[in-house]
C-alpha cells in the first residue's frame, strides 16, 4: 500500500514523541528532501522507463526531447541507433554536458544530456538515424501532504527513517545524528540488494 507524505510524517512525530500541528508545507518540504536523497543515491531500476525515440538528421548534433521527456530525465540509462537496414551497438551515455560542437561527421557513438530538455550526440551524424533510449526519471515533486511517495513500498522503512532524521534535524534534536546514520545504513543495504538482484555486481 502506498505511503503518503502525512503518514510518513506522523510516523516520525510519533517516534520522536513530539507535538503535532506542523504546517502541511513543512511536511511536504521535508518529504521532498528525503525523496531527493533516496532517488539521487543510486541509479535505481525502478526509475527507468522508455523515452520517446528521436529522429537524428545529418549534420545536426543537438536535439530537443519529446514533451513528455523534457525536465523528467535524471540520467540516460542506455541508448542505441537504428537506420533503415541496421541496429547499431549501444552508445556511451553521459548525464553531464561533456561533448563539444564538432564539424566531424560519422555515426554517433556517444550521447550526453545538454540540458533538461535537450541531448547532444557525438560525432555529428553522417546520415539519418533513429535514436532509441531509456531514461532514469526524476521523482514527482510533492505539492500536497496527501500525495503518495514515488518510491516502491519496499523502501517504506527507509522513507520513515529519513523522515525521522530530517524532522529531528529540523527541531535541533540530538537524535538526528543516529537517525541519519540509520537512514544511510538502510539505504546502502537497499542499494547492495539491488546490485545483487539486478546482476550489476557479485558479492
Amino acid at each position: 500500500m502506498a505511503l503518503t507524505v502525512t503518514q510518513s510524517f506522523v510516523h516520525a512525530q510519533n517516534f520522536l514523541k513530539v507535538e503535532s500541528g506542523y504546517a502541511s508545507t513543512e511536511e511536504v518540504r521535508i518529504a521532498n528532501s528525503v525523496q531527493s536523497i533516496i532517488v539521487n543515491f543510486y541509479r535505481w531500476h525502478w526509475l527507468t522507463s522508455a523515452a520517446t525515440n528521436i529522429s537524428l538528421t545529418q549534420s545536426t548534433q543537438d536535439y530537443t526531447m519529446a514533451a513528455g521527456d523534457q525536465n523528467d530525465v535524471l540520467g540516460i540509462q542506455n541508448a542505441y541507433l537504428t537506420d533503415a537496414s541496421s541496429t547499431y551497438g549501444e552508445l556511451q551515455a553521459y548525464s553531464d554536458r561533456i561533448h563539444p560542437v564538432t564539424a566531424t561527421e560519422d555515426r554517433p557513438t556517444t550521447v550526453c544530456l545538454l540540458s533538461p530538455t535537450q541531448i547532444r550526440v557525438w560525432p555529428n551524424p553522417d546520415a539519418t538515424y533513429t535514436f532509441i533510449w531509456r531514461k532514469y526519471s526524476r521523482p514527482t515533486v510533492f505539492t500536497a501532504n496527501s500525495e503518495s511517495w514515488d518510491i516502491p513500498d519496499a523502501f517504506n522503512d527507509v522513507v520513515k527513517e529519513g523522515m525521522i532524521w530530517r524532522l529531528a534535524e529540523y527541531r535541533d534534536d540530538s537524535r538526528d545524528a543516529k537517525a541519519r546514520e540509520d537512514f544511510y545504513r538502510m539505504l546502502t543495504q537497499r542499494r547492495d540488494d539491488e546490485m545483487r538482484t539486478m546482476g550489476r555486481i557479485r558479492i
